[in-house]
């Protein structure tokens, strides 16, 4: 069993200790020490990074032996020999932030919500705890942060005291390990007492703060996303700079913004449907006018146009008006999509024609005997194909 030196002093950034093996793996270098700094991923925290003789550290691991194996880019190591290990002071410090941060957090759960902590994953940047409910409204997760930003800041005192698990009964530890022992517990003030292996600060002032920033349902539980200490801070600045941007654009005070985006949503949805109404009126006229100067075949115009950029359900509609006044067959183009259009009671009804279409050009759609559409036409041949199947048309309806 590896000697886990971060346990009793999680300030220890640097240290030498004795090599007990080494393997080359399928991951890596596999180095094992007779003591080590260097925190295993456990218990939802972070693995550590460092060095070990200069030699990056890619994974830390702790196998259900006790025996933590470090897993380097390369190395020369060989077992006996003494070696130095650099831990990323960054990294750990963050990794302490976050654990520490996360224990606070979920006691505030528990003090305003009697909200339990199911799992616990402390990420990169973002955090999240797994709550045993379905939901909880903003309010109340206001309430839990500030609960725990007060504790905070009172930087109240976190100690590492060893129980038997006995003793843990006169204890408000919150989840009590059902396996016999001697346990590790780490205590925020009189706020909380946790069984819990991993890093923590010395003093909860070092979390800085906690930041709830989301929420999501998750197989029947509730997931709390968060951030903690200097992730936080710089999820503060950038919301900030978006907040001082968007008040300049709109020229008023960051209170009013809510109030500024209803009223340009409201202005925008007026605009769209003037904008589609005018757009309908202009594209009913636009067909009006290929449909006079198109082809008749046997009393039925053939109407054809190219309208790429435009909404087809725009197209749709003003296909179907032009129907109602004139006897057409309306092909209209718009990106890789062909709409077809076809009065009731000819022989080759638009669902034939979009199949005759497809047979001939590929392409994949379908419809009616009066509407149907056929996508995935190559824009490259597009005018081509459109062509040759006009021909295709008149053959099959021809007197």
């Amino acid at each position: 069993m590896t000697e886990k030196l971060y346990q009793d002093n999680p300030y220890f950034f640097e240290f030498a200790s004795r090599v007990i093996s080494v393997h080359e793996g399928e991951s890596g270098y596999e180095v094992v020490l007779e003591a080590t700094a260097f925190y295993p991923e456990s218990g939802g925290q972070l693995y550590d990074t460092g060095a070990i003789e200069g030699i990056p550290i890619l994974n830390v691991i702790e196998k259900d032996t006790g025996e933590i194996i470090h897993i380097l880019e390369r190395g020369n190591l060989s077992p006996g020999m003494t070696v130095n290990g650099q831990i990323d002071r960054v990294r750990r410090l963050d990794n302490m932030r976050k654990h520490t941060g996360q224990h606070i957090l979920s006691r505030a759960f528990i003090e305003v919500a009697a909200a339990d902590t199911v799992s616990s994953r402390l990420g990169e940047v973002e955090s999240t705890i797994e709550l045993s409910l379905e939901s909880l409204d903003d309010a109340v997760l206001i309430s839990v942060e500030k609960l725990a930003n007060n504790i905070i800041r009172q930087n109240q005192p976190v100690k590492i005291e060893y129980y038997e698990r006995e003793a843990l009964k006169n204890l408000p530890v919150r989840k009590i390990p059902e396996r016999e022992g001697k346990f590790r517990i780490v205590q925020v003030g009189e706020f909380d007492y946790t069984a819990c292996g991993g890093t923590h600060c010395r003093n909860a002032g070092e979390v800085g703060m906690v930041k709830i920033i989301g929420q999501e349902k998750l197989r029947g539980h509730l997931r709390v996303i968060f951030l903690v200490g200097r992730q936080a801070e710089e999820d503060y600045y950038e919301k900030h700079t978006v907040v001082n941007q968007l008040s300049g654009r709109l020229t008023c005070h960051f209170r009013d913004l809510v109030k500024g985006v209803d009223k340009l949503t409201e202005q925008n949805t007026a605009l769209r449907r003037e904008v589609s109404l005018l757009s309908g009126r202009l594209l009913a006229v636009d067909l009006k006018e290929l449909a006079e100067n198109s082809p008749d075949l046997g009393g039925i115009k053939i109407v054809t146009g190219e309208f790429d950029g435009l909404d087809p359900k725009a197209l749709k509609d003003a296909a179907n008006k032009l129907g109602e006044t004139v006897r057409a067959i309306i092909l209209l183009s718009c990106g890789d999509k062909l709409l077809i259009f076809a009065p009731a009671g000819i022989k080759l009804t638009a669902s034939a024609m979009a199949r005759l279409f497809m047979e001939r050009f590929g392409g994949k759609g379908g419809g009616s005997a009066t509407s149907a559409q056929v996508g995935g036409i190559a824009m490259d041949k597009r005018k081509e194909y459109i062509d040759h199947f006009i021909g295709l048309i008149r053959g099959e309806i021809a007197p």
